[in-house]
């Protein structure tokens, strides 16, 4: 490998994993290809030594070498007018944004909570944004994959030879083969078409403050029957207090007693933040008369569903004719990326100064119905709350359902809390099999649980992606037990 990618591609593992965390992680090497062809030349090698490759710090099987595309980070093509941009695996989110601003296209790009994560990656692994094309997933204009073999796929209109059409249509002839690449050890995405967002003419950012912890239910069936009217653009983003609190500070400054944030911990951060126990985001775009006429029926619908509720509203507008500078906005839903998010990790630290913040959490597909959320949210937060964590929750709302977020905050250098970690997820997990629902993300120490969870017909679907990986990567070298997909072949 070494010869083919020089010393600047490849590099020895250096032991620098924090304390107590499992050997299941630890690589052999490290690789950094800079194109297609030096791939092929690591899948060449891979492939006659039967080593196997990850893409990413953190492998299921020890001794695996990272791969890592971060070098292949150009910029192919952005088109204005069918608003979508094709880029490199290295590319994230911060670049896109800055591109765009540098060059004075008037297109958003759908920014997750951190923004300097790869576009490529996060869509893969199903990540979303906070725009109207936030479910990244369903953007996907084109793939390039490269297969184990060496051999290079694109998909949908891209197969077609010197296409117009090539990022504009995911359609193809025949099976839509886009999904086999999502959260998948099927192939090496090497580029992305994506969807973007034509800069809007206003911009309305909402914030709506529900004072009780059962206003979850009807927040929930009130977002639902904006959605089926046709009035909300983007998906509500519920968010409980205890998540957002620990945006503004650590939770020893916040309560000085141990355990969870108590009722009046918690009453004393509503005053603090003029917020309620729970708080959703929403946001407006297009035309202002459009917008406005969506905030009449909001403001029409908010007091017949939560009259408790109470919404603050910011309209911005293009100067001089030209669309909203998202830049004077600011927010994720205007398409600005951030690292705010990183605070969250860091709310449990101790008092000194020490430790290092992690997090790790379960995120299940729950049903678009307030009762179905209100009735887990009760489960959850008596789960965490017996290990002596508060519930941190955060709720991507779509049409017919739920992402429900739950997280677990903690010191990675404190091994009782990493224990506690551990207690968290398989409680939550055993309590949603039993509701029979299922993440659909998961840390790599849980995958194989997870999918465990799709068992219909003796785990069939399971079976279907093994042979399917049988088939493209007879080896198995691509990034064994990634979702718990493990290959045929054992290997060492």
């Amino acid at each position: 490998m070494r010869s083919e990618l020089g010393s600047q591609g490849l590099a020895p593992f250096h032991p620098v994993m924090t304390k107590g965390a499992s050997k299941v992680s630890w690589t052999s090497s490290e690789s950094f290809p800079q194109s297609v062809g030096e791939i092929q030349a690591i899948l060449k090698v891979a492939n006659q030594r039967h080593v196997p490759l990850y893409g990413g710090p953190a492998p299921r099987l020890a001794g695996s070498v990272v791969l890592s595309l971060q070098r292949m980070n150009r910029i192919l093509e952005v088109n204005e007018k069918l608003c979508y941009i094709l880029v490199e695996p290295g590319v994230t989110f911060f670049d896109v944004y800055n591109y765009l601003v540098e060059n004075k296209l008037n297109l958003w790009v759908s920014v997750p909570a951190l923004g300097w994560g790869s576009v490529v990656g996060n869509t893969l692994d199903r990540g979303h944004g906070y725009t109207t094309t936030g479910d990244r997933q369903h953007f996907i204009g084109s793939l390039e994959v490269l297969l184990s073999s060496g051999d290079v796929l694109r998909t949908g209109q891209w197969a077609v030879p010197n296409s117009p059409s090539a990022h504009a249509c995911s359609n193809s002839f025949g099976p839509q083969i886009d999904g086999l690449f999502l959260q998948s050890n099927l192939g090496i995405v090497t580029k992305m078409a994506v969807a973007l967002d034509p800069a809007p003419a206003s911009f309305m950012d909402m914030k709506i403050h529900c004072p009780e912890v059962d206003d979850i239910a009807p927040l929930v069936d009130m977002l639902q029957q904006l959605d089926r009217e046709g009035i909300t653009q983007n998906h509500g983003m519920i968010t409980n207090i205890n998540h957002f609190a620990s945006h503004d500070a650590p939770k020893h400054a916040q309560q000085t007693v141990p355990g969870p944030l108590t009722p009046e911990s918690i009453a004393i951060l509503k005053e603090k933040y003029k917020t309620g126990y729970w708080r959703c985001a929403l946001s407006l775009y297009g035309p202002k008369q459009l917008v406005l006429a969506r905030w009449a029926r909001i403001q029409e619908v908010i007091p017949e569903k939560l009259p408790n509720a109470w919404v603050e509203n910011t309209l911005f507008e293009g100067e001089d004719g030209k669309p909203v500078d998202n830049r004077k906005v600011g927010t994720l839903p205007a398409g600005v990326p951030s690292m705010n998010a990183v605070k969250l990790a860091e709310y449990n630290l101790p008092a000194d100064g020490t430790g290092a913040g992690a997090h790790i959490d379960t995120t299940l597909i729950l049903p678009c119905e307030g009762e179905a959320v209100s009735a887990w949210f009760k489960k959850a937060r008596a789960i965490m709350e017996e290990q002596g964590v508060d519930p941190f929750i955060g709720c991507h709302v779509f049409s017919k359902y739920i992402l429900f977020v739950q997280e677990y905050v903690f010191d990675k250098t404190n091994a009782k809390h990493r224990e506690g970690g551990r207690k968290v997820v398989e409680a939550l997990l055993s309590e949603a099999e039993k509701c029979g629902f299922a993440n659909y993300r998961s840390h790599v120490q849980h995958m194989d649980t997870v999918q465990n969870l799709y068992g219909f017909n003796d785990h069939a679907y399971r079976r279907f992606v093994e042979s399917i990986k049988a088939a493209l990567d007879p080896n198995g070298i691509l990034s064994p037990g990634k979702q718990g997909i493990w290959p045929a072949k054992k290997l060492v």
